[in-house]
């Protein structure tokens, strides 16, 4: 969809959603982040455009981690990812080297903690086996002990 924009006398056409970045950058200079996620996330869905889908990917990965977390982390470094993969020469994969260099780093620390969980997990379920184990290994040798007795008698 193409809309109208009069610039002096002339007539100028400009995709929508090179419009609804632009609201995005003023909602961004206002302060309202939440409205500019939501036009930066309809802008990075629509068809690419160099010059506004790459700093739209680059502005929405860096409202994601605001979200912080695990999961803010992954959402802005997938789109570092695809701003890197869809546009290798923009100035903001440039920019952004560094950072999903870090953000990459981060991911692998997360996956490090949850398989320290699953471990530690499996490791507290071990000991309450094992705890178990030795009980029951206790109530044997004492049910064989009373055994013997009884047979001595």
């Amino acid at each position: 969809m193409l809309l109208s924009r009069q610039h002096g006398d002339t007539d100028v056409s400009v995709p929508s959603h090179e419009r609804k970045f632009a609201g995005a950058l003023q909602l961004l200079r206002q302060g309202n982040e939440q409205g500019a996620r939501e036009l930066l996330e309809q802008v990075v869905v629509a068809p690419g455009l160099a010059g506004v889908t790459d700093d739209a990917l680059f502005r929405l990965a860096l409202l994601r981690l605001r979200d912080g977390g695990e999961k803010g982390g992954q959402e802005g470094y997938s789109l570092l990812v695809r701003l890197a993969k869809e546009y290798p020469d923009s100035i903001w994969t440039h920019q952004s080297a560094a950072l999903s260099s870090y953000l990459s780093s981060n991911q692998k620390l997360f996956e490090k903690q949850r398989e320290t969980k699953t471990l530690r997990d499996l490791n507290l379920h071990l000991s309450r086996e094992n705890k178990e184990l030795r009980l029951n290994l206790e109530k044997l040798k004492n049910l064989d002990l009373e055994l013997e007795q009884k047979r001595r008698r």
